[in-house]
């Protein structure tokens, strides 16, 4: 009898054994949802680039077609100093700089230019160059 009162004595943990567990178990949890926490936060960047890129896509465009409606870089370049193509909540810039080709230093010999560079930058940091005007030869 005095066997078998030992034998179950000595069966399942002790309180320090399930306490020790216990930490262990939830330090480990804490740092699994803190990574978790990390890849949820920074899988939504790549959709929101994607989404960033399509209105500079647009912008880019609507640049295009603009030039083309009004035929003159000089236009062009006061309609964007207006802001007529910074869109509303998108966080999207436009900029324009003469290129300094139309005052007699053109890059091909026997040619004359009027290029105006459009500079499309977004909230993240992408930009987006056009040179926009006429090339003659």
């Amino acid at each position: 009898m005095k066997t078998q009162l030992l034998r179950n004595k000595e069966a399942g943990f002790t309180l320090l054994e399930i306490i020790v567990t216990l930490i262990i178990v939830s330090i480990l949890g804490a740092m699994l949802a803190s990574m978790m926490g990390g890849v949820l936060t920074n899988s939504t960047k790549p959709a929101l680039q994607a989404r960033e890129v399509h209105f500079m896509n647009q912008v880019a465009d609507s640049v295009s077609r603009a030039y083309r409606e009004l035929g003159s870089v000089t236009d062009l370049q006061n309609s964007i100093a207006a802001g007529d193509f910074d869109p509303e909540g998108t966080g999207i810039t436009v900029a324009a700089a003469s290129t300094g080709y139309g005052t007699g230093a053109s890059p091909v010999e026997g040619s004359s230019s009027d290029l105006l560079k459009v500079t499309i930058t977004g909230n993240s940091g992408l930009t987006y160059t056009l040179l926009v005007g006429d090339l003659e030869i």
